[in-house]
């Protein structure tokens, strides 16, 4: 039986009426993904303060490289970020570099110009693709940023987002799994080994991509609470991660990792979790994704959790059924309160229409989805991903006034 309790951490639960009164499980199940989608999508505000971000890095990065050029990838180029996701960047030039100097260069200057603390930087011009991580000081934004390296990444968004288009229930799916990862601690390869954003994506596709092939018919109103528990259960039941690896080249699915010998090579072939890079055939996504058998058993569990609520009595269904894996944890929430009360001003009137001053969040830190009518005008710009921040507004911030001037620190 689901729990009860209505807190904040669970702001896509459906009025109270829905529940208990007759509807099928698996249908309460699909409206929560549906809103859970609609609630944890960047709102305007969200997006535009991203955006600023990026553009104080990237003034950094031409100040040190004139002839530079800097691009976005990842889930905010998609548009499939949470609110707390990184944001990847790649910075291009015209010829090589051998990463650990300028990367360094990159630090001292960030630093110099307060965008970041000392304390918040890592340099990792040791690892397969040299990075830079640090956390932003006036959105608290954390950043990784690469060199020349990461130019298939921006390849690999465009992909996503023609998938997207092809598949509509892709993001919706993408996003509670993430943010189930992300409860687990399993969405970072580098510190845990889990699985990756991107590796996470090439899988909810895959999976797609075989229901379209079996030509499966769904009901329009249980279609994504349905899917969300078949992935589950292929994923964590029934798919051999021993014998297969994941594909999404022609029509997807599943490739002996035999046949990957040839494209993989031997370093990358024996992994437990082998998906073939659809940019880069040769690359393996989930090569360091050494944890991935401890995500197989977390999708597994949910599986079986969900699985027993669906098959309950609709009258004993009382409340929320997607928060028994799922929930916003008090920090997001404060962290998106924040940002609505300190960066409201980012939604000029020339970019959008100004925001329903009711649908704002309450400074109590109890809800913080922007109101519809915020979400409205600006919404395609933030599925479509990043657009760069000279195309219009968001306007320029003053570092120190802004700085001074947060509240809720």
């Amino acid at each position: 039986m689901a729990s009860q309790a209505a807190n904040p951490s669970k702001p896509w639960q459906l009025s109270g009426l829905a529940y208990g009164k007759g509807i099928p499980a698996l249908c309460l199940l699909h409206q929560e993904i549906e809103q859970f989608y609609s609630y944890i999508q960047s709102t305007p505000t969200e997006f535009y303060l991203r955006a600023e971000a990026v553009r104080r890095i990237e003034e950094v990065v031409l100040f040190l490289w004139p002839s530079a050029c800097v691009d976005v990838f990842g889930s905010f180029r998609t548009g499939l970020n949470l609110p707390n996701s990184d944001i990847d960047l790649v910075v291009h030039h015209g010829h090589y570099w051998n990463p650990g100097t300028p990367l360094h260069e990159l630090k001292s200057e960030l630093v110099a110009r307060g965008l970041t603390e000392m304390s918040s930087v890592s340099v990792l011009d040791k690892a397969s693709v040299p990075v830079i991580k640090f956390t932003e000081r006036v959105s608290r934004i954390k950043f990784d940023v690469t060199l020349n390296a990461a130019a298939s990444g921006v390849q690999a968004a465009e992909l996503i987002k023609d998938f997207m288009r092809k598949f509509p229930e892709m993001p919706k799916l993408v996003m509670v799994l993430k943010q189930f990862l992300s409860l687990q601690g399993l969405n970072e390869v580098y510190s845990s080994g889990g699985v990756s954003s991107y590796a996470l994506t090439l899988m909810v596709i895959s999976f797609l991509q075989q229901q379209a092939r079996s030509n499966k018919r769904y009901n329009v109103n249980n279609k994504l609470g349905l899917m969300l528990l078949q992935f589950l259960d292929y994923y964590g039941r029934k798919f051999d991660f021993f014998k297969f690896g994941i594909s999404v080249l022609g029509e997807g699915g599943c490739v002996e990792k035999e046949r990957l010998r040839s494209t993989l090579g031997e370093n990358n072939w024996q992994s437990v979790l082998s998906i073939e890079d659809p940019v880069t055939p040769t690359n393996d996504i989930g090569r360091s994704s050494y944890a991935a058998l401890h995500v197989m058993q977390g999708f597994k569990a949910a599986f079986l959790k969900l699985s027993k609520l669906v098959d309950s009595e609709a009258s004993k269904i009382v409340g929320p059924i997607l928060a028994n894996i799922v929930e916003v944890p008090q920090n997001i929430v404060n962290y998106r309160t924040w940002v609505h009360y300190n960066f409201q001003h980012l939604l000029a009137p020339e970019s959008s229409s100004p925001p329903n001053p009711g649908g704002q969040p309450p400074l109590s830190g109890t809800s913080n989805s922007a109101s519809e009518d915020e979400r409205s005008d600006t919404q395609q710009t933030v599925r479509n991903g990043f657009r760069r921040c000279g195309d219009g507004p968001p306007q320029n911030l003053d570092l120190d006034n802004t700085l001074a001037n947060l509240k809720l620190n």
